[in-house]
């Protein structure tokens, strides 16, 4: 029986304080379990090159001076989105009235946003010795145009691994596919998915030839998802923290046995760096598939203004849930807002890292927190990930605590559920602690 239908059949609420004993009593003997393999795993040193301990994954960061110009700002580029009425005419007139050298677009999300590149001199200043702050002001009062943005550069602070699962091949994502895109589908805004992973036994991904928006205009054809960095059909993970975060969802849901498929959306490359522009575009590719439930981000930064990502969730308020982690540097997002898991939006559930001691609960120490902007925690330190049948690795971090929380999203949606209706419904099935004071509602996810 599933922990849904035991809730469902309210065995729960009458048994609440046992559960939870027998769940924590579980855990702690699987720890053990745990703790015991790392022991043996480091003694025998099979394969040292990428078995590590207690990995803290850091925060997705874009270095900057000021507001841009420095590693990770380039001076040169910028984002924005065009008034939804505009023919391609009119682009181009707004393209040489800012002197833009070149663009990209947006491909397979919207038509309305673009990146324009600019040619700077050795200072950095654009034509006429003005520089990217004053454009980026100046389009974003412009009457064209329904904002702009810089277009930093992130760095993904997630763990990677030492080597990929196979070799790339859309073929072995193709025999994963699920036959029917079935119950719940939970878009990953990460570095893609190693298809190859030895854990992946059953169909789980989702099938873009059956339904959805899939991109068909650039020479691809969409199978089961999208790469943002290379522009094509093939959202091969080779950096490796989208496979760990699918492989949780993937484990949780078919343990569950709830029926689901995961689109895989790679919008940071082999060295985990992501452009703004980038995650833009696959934030909104992955709302405009009407099948998308759930979209989990895993990824997070601060001091860089995002106020287009923030319209664009704004936007998605009646079509997704989305769970983003809170970030690893033991600060309050109330103080420092960190996002994307900062935005004030009804839909997006803001997830802490909870520790690995069931019998004192409480979140991880390095864990970001915030009575507004955390809303509640998951399981997110000392978690396992097998490199092999018998090698793993363990690693820390709000990225995994969000997996476990799109995971148990999943579980709890039901068809028609609008997002508020479903963010509703998993923090009433969370368990709260006094402990737990530093988050909104002061509750974390039974796993």
């Amino acid at each position: 029986m599933s922990r849904k239908q035991i809730l469902k059949n309210g065995e729960l609420p009458k048994t609440l304080k046992n559960l939870n004993l027998i769940i924590k009593s579980n855990i702690m003997k699987k720890l053990n379990i745990v703790w015991v393999l790392v022991f043996i795993i480091t003694v025998s040193c099979q394969k040292e090159e990428i078995i590590q301990e207690n990995l803290v994954e850091q925060n997705t960061t874009a270095a900057f001076n000021g507001k841009f110009g420095g590693p990770g700002y380039p001076t040169n580029e910028m984002v924005v989105q065009y008034d939804g009425g505009l023919s391609a005419a009119d682009k181009d007139l707004l393209r040489a009235q800012y002197g833009v050298a070149s663009y990209k677009r947006c491909e397979c999300a919207d038509p309305t946003l673009e990146l324009w590149i600019f040619t700077v001199d050795p200072n950095g200043n654009l034509p006429g010795g003005i520089d990217l702050e004053e454009v980026v002001v100046t389009a974003k009062d412009d009457s064209g145009l329904e904002g702009a943005d810089f277009n930093p550069d992130f760095q993904h602070g997630g763990l990677k691994l030492g080597a990929t699962f196979g070799t790339p091949d859309t073929q072995t994502g193709v025999n994963l596919r699920v036959p029917q895109n079935d119950n719940v589908t939970i878009a990953i805004l990460d570095t893609g998915l190693d298809y190859n992973y030895f854990g992946f036994d059953e169909p789980f991904l989702y099938n873009s030839s059956l339904g959805g928006n899939g991109c068909n205009d650039n020479g691809y054809e969409d199978l089961f998802g999208w790469d943002f960095v290379n522009q094509d059909n093939d959202p091969f993970d080779d950096y490796g923290h989208g496979t760990i975060i699918s492989n949780i969802i993937y484990e949780e849901l078919t343990t569950n046995d709830v029926p689901f498929q995961i689109l895989p959306v790679k919008v940071f490359n082999d060295q985990g760096d992501a452009s703004y522009f980038d995650i833009l575009c696959g934030f909104k590719y992955a709302v405009n598939n009407p099948d998308v439930n759930i979209i989990n981000m895993s990824f997070g930064w601060y001091n860089s203004e995002s106020s287009l990502l923030g319209r664009f969730i704004e936007e998605s308020q009646d079509r997704v849930m989305i769970t983003a982690s809170s970030g690893n540097s033991e600060q309050d997002n109330d103080i420092n807002p960190h996002m994307p898991s900062s935005f004030p939006a009804s839909n997006l559930l803001a997830v802490a890292a909870l520790n690995d001691t069931p019998a004192q609960v409480g979140l991880a120490y390095f864990s970001n927190y915030g009575i507004n902007s955390v809303d509640i925690a998951a399981r997110g330190e000392n978690i396992p990930f097998y490199i092999d049948q018998n090698d793993f690795i363990v690693v820390n971090g709000t990225s995994y605590a969000s997996a476990y929380a799109a995971a148990f999203s999943g579980e709890w949606y039901e068809e028609g559920m609008m997002p508020q209706q479903l963010l509703g419904t998993v923090v009433s099935h969370t368990i709260q602690h006094p402990n737990l004071n530093m988050i909104r509602y002061r509750s974390y996810i039974y796993y």
